[in-house]
Formats: structure tokens, sequence, C-alpha cells
């Protein structure tokens, strides 16, 4: 019985270290790198949740996939060990971090992407119906898409096309947002000419939606004005602004 309250007693340290821990997240998460604020998400889940119970987000939702991944590398380790990981991680980066924590209130700045800070929402977060770097390039929402296309995630999906048959690419030159166009041509990655599901490149899209400075963007950053789509249109055939077709001519 009393190796069974020792148990019990270290358990409940656990959980209280445990719970000041996540507190003083809440307060400084603007303090630490994405980097070590995954790790956070995952063993907090781990923690919190057990073992990761949820289907990987979609290849463009990019904070989702990696917060996903942090959480499904831990495999089955136990809740206590997640616990435990959590508060070392907190240690070897703020050695006196259990003299920090405010008890009335918390001192959150803006949240960053990984969300430690609103927990008790993750599970929400990991829907499929989570807003993914499209959605940001359709609302025109800049900082959102550096953000993604920073992200150590966007190396294996920049030249993946979705479910409507695009890629990032085609998105951003039929929205004709420069800003979002220039952030997404600069992923070391990307492929220039990307066809979508009809055979099309971004210079298509830029081309027939009448987006010059994109046009102009795409061509001097090397994209080929000769590739043809399966109607065998050029993106000079499908251009009708008379200053495009001297851009691509």
């Amino acid at each position: 019985m009393d190796e069974m309250s020792d148990l019990e007693d270290e358990l409940d340290l656990l959980g209280e270290e445990f719970a000041r821990a996540t507190k003083l997240i809440e307060q400084r998460h603007d303090q630490l790198e994405q980097k070590d604020l995954l790790k956070f998400y995952g063993f907090y889940k781990q923690a919190t949740s057990g073992t990761c119970n949820v289907s990987k987000p979609g290849i463009f939702n990019i904070s989702g996939r990696a917060k996903w991944s942090a959480w499904n590398e831990l495999a089955d380790m136990t809740k206590e060990a997640a616990m435990k990981k959590y508060i070392q991680l907190l240690s070897s980066l703020m050695p006196e971090w259990d003299q920090g924590v405010e008890e009335n209130g918390f001192k959150s700045k803006e949240a960053s992407w990984v969300s430690v800070s609103t927990f008790v929402q993750e599970e929400d977060e990991l829907k499929a119906d989570e807003k993914t770097i499209v959605d940001f390039i359709k609302e025109g929402n800049v900082e959102e898409v550096r953000k993604a296309v920073t992200s150590v995630e966007i190396g294996p999906i920049i030249n993946e096309l979705d479910e409507e048959g695009l890629g990032l690419i085609h998105w951003a030159a039929d929205r004709g947002n420069l800003d979002i166009l220039r952030l997404i041509v600069k992923v070391a990655a990307v492929n220039m000419d990307l066809q979508d599901c009809s055979g099309q490149t971004a210079l298509h899209y830029a081309s027939s939606c009448g987006n010059r400075d994109c046009v102009k963007l795409l061509v001097d950053s090397g994209a080929d004005r000769t590739v043809s789509d399966e109607e065998g249109e050029t993106c000079l055939d499908v251009a009708f602004d008379a200053d495009i077709k001297a851009i691509l001519a």
C-alpha cells in the first residue's frame, strides 16, 4: 500500500509540474523557435491524448502536417514519459522556468501557427477543414503564405497537385497576388513549368487572367513560354492582353 501511495504521490507531483510547464509555454511561446514549439506540441498531445489517433492532414495543410508529425512520431510513448520529456525540454531551454510562471493571467502575444497557447482547440485544428496554404493564397494572406513556404514541410509538396488538379504556383498565378507568387517561385524546389491536370503552367494562368506583373515575374524567373497544354495552346495563345503578348513574344 505504501508503494502504491508513493507512486500516486509521484504522479500527482509530475502532473502539477507539467501543468506549471504548460502554463509557462502559454505565457512565453513567442520566445521560442518553431522547431521547439512543435516538440512541445507533440509531447503535450501525447501526454494529454495518448498515441496519435487522427489521420494525417492533406498535403497542402502544412502546419497541420507538421503538428501531426510531431505527435505521431512519439508512437507509443506513455503519457507520463511525455510529461517528463516536455518538462525536460523546457528545462533545457529555460533553466529557471519554474520561477517564472504567472499565477494570475497570461502574457501571450500573437500566437504562432503551432498554436501552443490554445491546446484545447488542437483537436479541431487537425480536422480536414483546417485552412491550408491554398486557402491563404486565395485570401491573399501574404504573411501566412510566407510562414508556410519557409516551413520544412514545403519541399515535398511544392510541386504536388491538389484535388482540383492545381499546384501552389497555379493558384498564385491565377489570383494575381505578386507578393505571394514571388514567395512561391523563391522556393528552391519549385517547378516553374509545373503542368496542371490539363497541361497548363502558371504562365498559362497568369496570361489568360491578365495578370501582367505575374507574367513578367514568371518569365524573368525562367518559366518556359513554349510549353503547350492538352489543347496544344501555349501561354501566348491564351493571352488577350497586348502588353502580356509583348512580354511573351
